[in-house]
């Protein structure tokens, strides 16, 4: 099949060839602008108890974490007559803005949309939790329509009314919306940086490696088409389901990656055959039928293992698998017919001519020290495959101290200024850090006994070990007491309202109740993990629901952890029926998956190492070392650099297999594949690492994370996984690697020895590839 496909490329090339070039160009029209219709969020589980508790609060309290945030600081005190008529004018402008459904602010209480145009009647309610401790602090919250687009339309709608003539104030922003926005900016940044170093620098790498620059072009070609056809493919989905930013950023670095080592492979391979004598169309058809082969399967591999993070329910884990599966079918798709097509319209431009082939090494030397090193490592399989092993679990010790969490503002640049508003607001207001949300469903203290239960029950939430403070619509507690509020209660409440401050209104409504926990510590800390658990478990006036960060972290770890054994084994499963059909072996599927998981648990290791514990930012570049790492990081990182491995190691072993068909002995096709192989990822990783190490300058952390873990994986693969591990085991191994119970194997016709030297090797029945 793949050898009539690349017939068809050659026949048909030039038709092939401007085809691609109109496709790429209508699928970047349709992707252009898709980052604008990217999601910031995606983290949280979808029908988790912390998602219904986020539900309500949003959609029945109007509560919860606010959308936008101003932290309006005045000269002297936000009691003073100037700051506080600039407060109530901010409030007035921000409640006239369209997509603004509700204002919170210390000056006026919660507003709503009907009140918003007369804020100054509201001008006695001081609600103290929302002014800073040396009262020259006061926040703002504002509460917007909808999500997602809608939402960004309405900041971008709503910063230059936020800051526009504050006065006496001087007014910073912030709020997960503000987050999202700015997350979208620096992701947009970052993708334009990884393009503007990675091609020239892969471009440069290209012409070296290839020789010729009709040839170096022909990988950023199919990148270009996969890329931009991805891109579209973004486009469309976002239409019907929830795409992470985060996706947009993978897509163009996997989908280089996996495009330049295609079109490696495949013009590696017709150079091959055409040095051998065949004639460009016939060297063109025998490159698809070998090294096609190899594509396929490796994309095949890739494509399943990124498939199984659609077995998770979280949106974020879900985009990478849409993006990712997308981009690498269409980088095989694209070189399988894109690098026969120009291989056959420019036989001598991109098949022949070295520009520095004066500064090579001969081929034959080249290549025979990657045969020289198989052999030593074969003489001492045994120390070999203890040091190496031994090296790569002393690596992964730091993943012991692993501590989870999730992704918050600090991925984004320390000096961005909503990450320095969001800091002050940690700082300044600790009674409003990422409180727990507890959610009362459907129970309404509506009577004098239901409003002593809700007393009783705070003030019980309120002693429990790693509180500060409770806060709910009977007032403020801490430690058990009340904490005097200073604000004005309303002379004669309305029938059936709650006494006391009616700034603590929101607090009840005919859904029901919630009380707001602040806890001492932060929210991904072991102990604000432990005061959830206590706050589910504690005597309630009704069943619990818990929202908040840390609670919606506990429920997806829980979701993760639920899934990921059923993940593993998808993967693992699929992966090893893979590649028994294409090795004909159950030993080397089996090789495969260890070593690769070897690889990955140091992988883990340094990226615990350095990314949680904040060692060597000199080399990787500045973060914000937050003490944990975001729980989805692994799994993302898992699939990626388990593909990449992936796709070496199935190169190898196409090229152990030939060799092995021909001479019927294992050390020697394990030196010969090597020999073939070792060039080809070796200039593959080179290339790989240096579109990763562009986007590990990304200026977000997370995006900074996966392309430098991705990258180390890349580099101990090639180090010490293929030239050492990987003959050592084989060598152990020996008649083992090639046994296949039960199945009758014969040499296919194609695959005979055919060389007067490897006709008089004898090779015994079950050693024969079928």
């Amino acid at each position: 099949m793949l050898t009539s496909l690349a017939r068809f490329a050659v026949r048909r090339s030039r038709a092939v060839l401007v085809l691609a070039g109109l496709a790429a160009v209508a699928c970047g029209l349709l992707g252009q602008g898709v980052a604008a219709r990217l999601a910031g969020g995606g983290w949280t589980a979808p029908g988790s108890p912390s998602a219904r508790a986020e539900a309500l609060l949003t959609g029945r309290f109007h509560a919860g974490a606010p959308d936008v945030v101003l932290l309006a600081r005045a000269p002297d005190s936000v009691d003073a007559p100037g700051a506080r008529a600039a407060g109530l004018a901010l409030v007035g402008r921000l409640c006239r803005e369209p997509g603004v459904t509700g204002v919170d602010s210390y000056w006026t209480g919660p507003v709503t949309r009907g009140a918003c145009r007369t804020p100054g009647a509201r001008s006695s309610v001081d609600d103290a939790a929302l002014r800073s401790a040396d009262a020259r602090t006061a926040l703002v919250a504002v509460r917007l329509e909808g999500g997602g687009r809608a939402a960004r339309a309405a900041v971008e709608r709503l910063l230059p009314a936020a800051t526009a003539s504050p006065g006496p104030l001087r007014v910073q922003v912030t709020g997960h919306a503000v987050l999202d926005r700015a997350l979208e900016r620096y992701s947009e940044r970052d993708l334009l940086r990884t393009e503007v170093l990675a091609v020239p620098a892969t471009l440069l790498l290209l012409l070296f490696v290839f020789g010729s620059p009709a040839a170096a072009c022909l990988p950023l070609a199919v990148g270009a088409v996969a890329v931009t056809g991805t891109l579209a493919v973004l486009r469309v989905l976002t239409a019907v389901t929830e795409v992470s930013t985060f996706a947009l950023n993978i897509t163009a670095a996997v989908g280089l990656a996996l495009a330049i080592d295609y079109s490696l492979y495949l013009v590696a391979r017709y150079r091959e055959e055409t040095a051998a004598g065949q004639a460009p169309e016939e060297a063109v058809q025998a490159a698809a039928g070998t090294a096609g082969r190899t594509v396929v399967v490796s994309a095949a591999a890739v494509a399943l293992g990124l498939l199984t993070l659609t077995l998770f329910p979280l949106h974020i884990l879900r985009s990478m698998a849409y993006a990712g599966v997308s981009v690498v079918l269409l980088a095989a798709a694209s070189a399988l017919l894109l690098v026969p097509a120009a291989l056959s319209r420019f036989p001598r431009a991109i098949g022949r001519g070295d520009l520095f082939a004066r500064w090579r090494r001969p081929p034959g030397r080249a290549r025979d020290g990657w045969r020289r090193l198989a052999l030593r490592v074969m003489r001492r399989p045994l120390l070999v495959t203890a040091v190496t092993t031994g090296a790569l679990l002393v690596l992964a010790l730091p993943f012991r101290q692993v501590s989870f969490g999730f992704s918050d503002d600090r991925v984004l640049p320390r000096d961005a200024p909503e990450v320095r508003a969001t800091q002050e607001l940690r700082d300044g207001f600790p009674q409003l850090r990422d409180p727990v949300e507890v959610v009362l469903p459907g129970w309404r203290p509506d009577g004098r006994g239901r409003v002593a239960e809700l007393d009783a029950y705070a003030r019980r939430l309120s002693v429990l070990p790693g509180v500060l403070a409770v806060r709910t619509a009977t007032g403020s507690y801490v430690q058990g007491q009340d904490v005097p509020l200073a604000c004005a209660a309303e002379a004669s409440p309305a029938p059936g309202a709650l006494p006391g401050c009616p700034a603590l209104r929101n607090f009840a409504s005919p859904a029901g109740t919630w009380l707001a926990v602040s806890g001492t510590a932060g929210p991904y800390a072991p102990e604000s993990a432990a005061l959830v658990d206590r706050l589910r478990a504690a005597r309630a006036p009704a069943p619990v629901l818990a929202g908040g960060p840390t609670a919606q972290f506990q429920d997806a770890r829980d979701v993760l952890a639920r899934r990921l054994p059923w993940a593993l084994g998808a993967m693992a499963a699929a992966t090893f029926l893979l590649l028994l059909v294409f090795t004909r072996s159950v030993f080397l599927p089996l090789k495969a998956l260890a070593v690769n998981l070897l690889s990955l648990t140091a992988t883990f290791g340094a990226m615990v190492f350095v990314f949680q514990q904040g060692h060597l930012k000199w080399l990787v570049g500045d973060f914000t070392a937050t003490g944990t790492i975001s729980v989805v990081v692994p799994v993302i990182t898992f699939c990626l650099a388990f593909g990449l491995s992936l796709d070496y190691e199935i190169l190898l072993l196409a090229r152990i297999r030939e060799a092995h068909a021909r001479t019927g002995d294992t050390v020697r096709a394990t030196a010969a594949g090597l020999q073939a192989a070792g060039p080809l990822f070796t200039a593959s990783a080179a290339l790989v690492l240096a579109v990763l190490l562009a986007l590990a300058t990304a200026e977000v952390a997370l995006v900074k994370l996966l392309a430098v873990t991705t990258a180390l994986s890349v580099v101990l693969d090639t180090v010490a996984i293929r030239p050492l591990l990987v003959p050592a085991v084989m060598r152990l191994a020996g008649r083992a690697n090639w046994w296949l119970p039960s199945l009758p194997r014969r040499l296919p016709r194609t695959a005979r020895p055919s060389s007067p030297g490897a006709r008089g090797l004898r090779t015994s029945p079950d050693e024969e590839l079928s």
